[in-house]
């Protein structure tokens, strides 16, 4: 029976993924239980898990989250990419925890973990497509999983899980120019949908062109890219079940300027050779630096030294490294983006100015990478001399290479103690030129003594990726708990406010200046904001905001407790603040403000005594009481002598519907912003219900598309010819 894989590669290809399986753990160890001791910071912990938390939530609770009415009074979570809620991966996290009685924190980390050894087993599986030998894939592989980038972005999940399936694209490129078929590019087509799903639409993007870009460079050149981005073209079928909902949102978000930045200066190329060139120890007080850890390490840092060898002496095969070469230099010139040429460029193309970030092309570069360094210890290790040295030879590099590692792990503990700038030039140097005398004993080796050098090789590369990529400022707190493993309530908060919050949780909740949580840890309580922190802002949202007051930053805003219209327009009746924080000092002396309870925890509530209700007669007259409160149904049960306007103050947006005792109402625009409807006078039930607009339409065409990528998985398994030849795809994409 053929199958998709080379036959020779399934059983190392499982051996290969329990191995990596163990790696991985052993990487992330401090991070997981029983050494449990650190955990991730930044983004994963502020801005994914309280979503992910959510979604959670819901799918326990047997509704699939469509809506989110905890910040910006409300915003589409089936709209909201980066909520990865059609990521297959997301699903089977979500499965794993259904157990717990709060989604952990700790599950979303090795959500993370997961990706980097996916990562690496992708690229293993690419490289060795390629007919490269195992070491080298090994090595090249751990470039682009293990290396800076991925590990420094972990905090950025969206991009982290996005570049994991770049390898399956760059694989599919290969394997559809070595047989001169396009069918092999289905795998194109599946990491392009994968890495658009797992909710960040800039990874895609460069994704695409990276892909684009390297078929450019492949052999068949302009057919090989034109079947190429027919692929990338199903992979947007395939996930049109984001791709609708998505459009819709970003039609109503408000949109600036993200493209920027780049290199202040060429030295910063640094970063990618030395691992410590800037301030990565985590216990350091000098300022945090401003550019990315992108260490490459070690195998790279040989691989590239000799590739320029080979390329500068015409040896054999230096032609194999313009391909990836090329790419890469496409991907600098983008991330470093000299004298912003880039960002002129891009000027005159909106969406992508206003979606991507110069440092996503870091991206491209890591894969690059791998294939160079696979490529050239592929071709150094290959060159064996006809001279063989004695097993004896291996003890000097060996020593050398045992004696950096421990010095790397002395010096590891507690974020590390690494020298900086040139003191981690000469300790990267000492430890290169140790790896570089192992590589060279280990061609002049055979039998059990090459086995036991190559272990070794692979274990300081790893111990030099662990020490200098984990545990680091740029992703470690050194706090052995995440946000979830707090008790039930609301972290620094006495448990009779948190309940009163709860109590009146179809009120808004405001968020005091520097007193109060992050406005999407709101997510996490079930409690809602008309604050916010999310790319998805809608634009009129916004301009009605800015009514009232500025914005801080540009997606965030605080309510003034002196300006009781505002409150009462966005339904506020809670403020979250700290002892004299902000709006403290004023709440505390005005009779129109008390404290929630006693004055024994870190947040202080207050409420305000002459709240509004988000919901009610326009005339205020009238009765109007919740009958149920579910993100997406609002029931209510109003009388009214006159009837008139009911006013709902929830966004207005496509796919919301209405009923007055049953029949369908229609909804009208209220203050600019919210809902209203028209109901005649007594006594009426009114229900307000929220159902993705085109959901059932992007469903239906991922679903076709999925049959059709098995249809074509399955021709391609038919035509299947033998195994690649070592060296770079020849041939072009012909049907």
């Amino acid at each position: 029976m053929k199958r998709v894989f080379p036959r020779a590669s399934i059983r190392e290809g499982v051996a290969v993924a329990a191995l990596a399986l163990a790696a991985t753990g052993a990487f992330f160890y401090e991070y997981l239980p029983p050494a449990r001791r650190v955990h991730l910071f930044s983004d994963i912990e502020g801005f994914h898990y309280p979503l992910a938390a959510y979604a959670f939530n819901s799918l326990e609770q047997g509704r699939v989250p469509q809506w989110d009415p905890s910040i910006y009074c409300g915003i589409t979570f089936a709209g909201n990419i980066q909520a990865a809620l059609f990521y297959p991966p997301s699903w089977l996290m979500y499965a794993a925890s259904w157990r717990c009685a709060r989604f952990p924190f700790l599950a979303l980390e090795i959500f993370a973990f997961a990706h980097v050894w996916l990562a690496f087993l992708l690229c293993y599986g690419w490289l060795r497509s390629r007919g490269l030998d195992k070491l080298p894939s090994t090595f090249g592989a751990g470039v682009f999983a293990f290396g800076g980038y991925m590990v420094g972005q972990i905090v950025h999940l969206g991009a982290e899980t996005g570049l994991a399936w770049m390898p399956l694209g760059l694989w599919g490129v290969d394997e559809a120019v070595r047989r001169r078929d396009w069918r092999p590019l289905w795998r194109t087509a599946l990491a392009s949908a994968m890495s658009f799903l797992a909710g960040y639409p800039d990874t895609w993007i460069v994704f695409c062109a990276t892909v684009t870009v390297y078929a450019l460079m492949s052999p068949g050149r302009l057919r090989t890219a034109a079947a190429v981005s027919g692929a990338i073209a199903g992979s947007i079928l395939l996930a049109m079940v984001q791709w609708l909902p998505a459009l819709t949102a970003r039609a109503h978000m408000f949109q600036e300027e993200r493209y920027g930045g780049g290199l202040d200066r060429w030295s910063d190329l640094l970063i990618f050779l030395v691992p410590n060139w800037y301030d990565f120890n985590r216990q350091s007080t000098a300022p945090i630096p401003s550019v990315l850890y992108l260490y490459l390490g070690l195998p790279a840092i040989f691989a590239l030294g000799w590739a320029a060898v080979a390329c500068l002496c015409r040896r054999g095969g230096a032609g194999g490294y313009a391909q990836p070469v090329a790419t890469a230099l496409f991907c600098l010139l983008f991330a470093a983006n000299p004298g912003f040429l880039m960002y002129r460029l891009l000027a005159h193309f909106p969406v992508m100015e206003k979606t991507l970030q110069s440092y996503n092309f870091y991206e491209g570069i890591a894969a690059m990478a791998a294939l160079v360094t696979a490529l050239a210890m592929n071709d150094y290790l290959s060159r064996a001399p006809s001279r063989k040295l004695g097993p004896w030879a291996v003890a000097v590099p060996a020593a050398a290479l045992v004696a950096c590692c421990a010095r790397e792990i002395r010096d590891f503990p507690h974020g590390g103690k690494f020298a900086v700038g040139i003191g981690s030039l000469i300790e990267t140097a000492a430890m290169a030129l140790a790896f570089a005398l192992a590589l060279w004993v280990l061609r002049r080796q055979s039998g059990a003594a090459r086995a036991g050098l190559a272990a070794l090789l692979v274990l300081s590369a790893g111990v030099d990726y662990k020490t200098r990529g984990t545990g680091r400022r740029f992703n470690t707190v050194d706090v052995g708990k995440g946000p979830s493993d707090q008790p039930g309530g609301i972290e620094g908060m006495n448990s009779a406010a948190s309940r009163a919050l709860w109590q009146n949780r179809h009120f808004r909740v405001a968020l005091d200046d520097g007193g109060g949580p992050y406005s999407t840890d709101l997510r996490r309580w079930g409690l809602a904001t008309p604050q916010g922190f999310d790319p998805l802002l809608p634009l009129d949202y916004r301009r009605a905001v800015e009514r009232w007051t500025t914005f801080a930053t540009n997606r965030t805003w605080f309510p003034d407790a002196k300006k009781p219209e505002m409150l009462r327009y966005f339904g506020i009746r809670y403020f979250i603040t700290h002892e004299g924080v902000a709006n403290d000092p004023f709440m505390a002396r005005s009779p129109d403000y008390r404290m929630v309870a006693v004055d024994d925890s870190f947040y202080r509530v207050y409420e305000y005594l002459r709240a509004q209700a988000p919901f009610g007669w326009e005339d205020g007259k009238g009765e109007a009481r919740p009958a149920a409160w579910l993100p997406e149904r609002r029931e209510f049960r109003v009388r009214s002598e006159r009837g008139g306007r009911f006013c709902f103050a929830e966004r207005f947006y496509p796919g919301w519907r209405a009923t007055v005792d049953g029949r369908a109402a229609p909804i009208e625009r209220w203050n600019g912003v919210f809902q209203s409807i028209q109901a005649g006078p007594g006594e009426h039930t009114i229900v307000f219900r929220y159902r993705e607009k085109w959901l059932p339409s992007g469903g239906a065409v991922s679903l076709a598309a999925l049959a059709a990528l098995a249809l074509v998985v399955k021709a391609e398994r038919r035509r299947r010819p033998g195994p690649a030849a070592p060296g770079a795809p020849t041939g072009e994409v012909t049907a």
